[in-house]
């Protein structure tokens, strides 16, 4: 696996074991459709695994990401990645699992413009889980992004879209992408100062 662009272009990364990280093509596509709103960012990987797609964001411009993982098994490989980059202090480890986000309270680095989660698909799957799951996009949607702030959720192609259906902040994604197996749909928080101008 490989940093696609940026100051980090080409750089190698390890992949931890039993993780499947988001594909080369699809994280592609993912910074294609973010474009600009990705320089100087504060940015959230959230379920980090390889720290692909944080370090992505960095080599591309983002001026912080915060990276949350808690695998026994891969937070090795994800500091060993962080200190591969340089990430130095852009780079935060949250070093907790997603679902003790609304505990620890702000990630890190205040209000974060852009979050990615890409939790494992089977887990998405499952319908006890998902609910667990949709609460915690919830929250990252109304309690840590910025207004105007992005939040990009990966699922498997066969499920529907999560709904984040809450009255302070986004309900339907504005956006949904599909390859043959997996789906990233983009949500955005409403901005009160843009809808007032």
């Amino acid at each position: 696996m490989r940093i696609i662009a940026g100051s980090w272009k080409g750089r190698q990364l390890e992949v931890p074991p039993g993780i499947r990280p988001m594909q080369d093509r699809e994280r592609e596509r993912l910074f294609g459709i973010l474009g600009e709103q990705v320089q100087d960012a504060v940015f959230l990987d959230c379920f980090a695994g390889s720290g692909a797609i944080g370090l992505e964001a960095l080599s591309r411009g983002a001026r912080l990401c915060t990276f949350v993982e808690n695998g026994r098994r891969v937070l090795p490989v994800l500091r060993r990645n962080l200190e591969l980059c340089g990430a130095g202090e852009r780079g935060f480890l949250l070093s907790i699992t997603a679902f003790g986000l609304h505990k620890s309270g702000e990630p890190g680095q205040g209000a974060v413009d852009v979050a990615v989660c890409a939790p494992p698909f089977p887990l998405l799957e499952d319908a006890a889980l998902r609910a667990r799951f949709e609460t915690l996009f919830g929250y990252v949607a109304r309690g840590l992004l910025a207004p105007g702030g992005c939040l990009v959720l990966e699922h498997s192609a066969r499920l529907e879209p999560p709904s984040l259906g809450h009255a302070q902040g986004p309900k339907t994604p504005y956006r949904t992408v599909q390859t043959a197996a997996s789906a990233l749909s983009f949500y955005r928080k409403p901005d009160p100062a843009s809808a007032g101008a």
